[in-house]
Parts: C-alpha cells; structure tokens; sequence
C-alpha cells in the first residue's frame, strides 16, 4: 500500500520524485507504535499508583515504578528497533527478518509474565533492546566507522564543498 501512495505522491509532484522516505517512513512508525505503547503502560502504572494502598507494603517489590519505567523504556525504543527492521525485511522480502521480528515481540511479551521477578524479564528484554538497536542501526546502513568519525568530532577536511542554507549569504571571496 505504501508503494502505490508513493507511486501517486510521485506523479503529483513537481520533480517527479516522492517526497517519502522507506527509513523516514519506518523510523516515524516505530516511533509511533513505540510511544503510544509507552503512554498505555505508564497510564495503567499510574493507575496504580493512584489507587487504593501503596505498592510494596504487602510483600509486593518496591521496585516496582522504576522497574515499570525502564520496561516502558526499553518497549519504546523496541518499537522503534522493530519498524525499522520490519520495513526493510518486507522491502527486500526478507521472511527471516519478519520471522524474528514477531519472534522477539512475543519473546518480549512473554517475558513480561515474568515481572514479578523483575531480574528474570528485565535482564533479558534489555540484552534484546540492545540486540536489536544494533541490528536496526545496521539495517539503516550504520556502521562502526561512523561512529568512531563521529565521537572523534574532526572537521571535514578543507577542499570539500560546503552547502549554505537559502537563509545565510555565503561569504564573498
């Protein structure tokens, strides 16, 4: 279905290309499926909390709200983790991809049965996150040398030529 919108929003525009992205697309969806799923879990946590009794007092962990926020955490960036692989496994027809994607949304699901035992679900749902943050990153074409040029803040050697925006003047010389 994305295809034929991005088919007409190309026919419809000026220089005959899209103006969507498949990794802008991917990115925005799992962000957004990741923060809805993050507001329905912290609305119910503070449900909770605003209900009768305290969490903790009859033999239930005190750790309760801030294991809470850490899962809600790593479901949100999971989310995201997963829309990006997601479309790019349905783009290059990848069923292996799609496979381990649900795999892992219902290993994560599943582990949150867990939860009363905070170190048996939360453990393994962040080594997951982690797993599956550098398999999105490279899916999205990261890579190890980008990082290290990154962290490494060098400048663009001289030579190369610089893009102004249509809101500086370029200097004249």
């Amino acid at each position: 279905m994305l295809k034929k919108a991005d088919a007409g929003l190309a026919s419809l525009s000026k220089d005959g290309r899209s103006p969507l992205s498949l990794r802008r697309t991917a990115y925005v969806s799992g962000l957004s499926f990741g923060t809805i799923s993050g507001l329905f879990s912290i609305t119910n946590i503070l449900a909770d909390s605003a209900g009768p009794g305290t969490v903790g007092i009859h033999g239930d962990s005190p750790y309760f709200f801030i294991t809470s926020a850490f899962l809600t955490m790593a479901l949100v960036l999971l989310h995201t983790f997963w829309g990006i692989i997601f479309f790019d496994a349905c783009e290059r027809r990848r069923a292996g991809g799609l496979g381990l994607v649900v795999g892992s949304h219902l290993l994560t699901s599943g582990l949150t049965f867990l939860n009363p035992w905070y170190e048996a679900s939360l453990g393994p749902i962040f080594i997951l996150t982690l797993c599956t943050g550098l398999w999105a990153f490279s899916t999205a074409g990261g890579s190890f040398h980008n990082v290290l040029k990154c962290l490494s803040c060098k400048q663009e050697p001289e030579g190369q030529a610089m893009l102004y925006s249509a809101l500086q003047v370029p200097p004249e010389g």
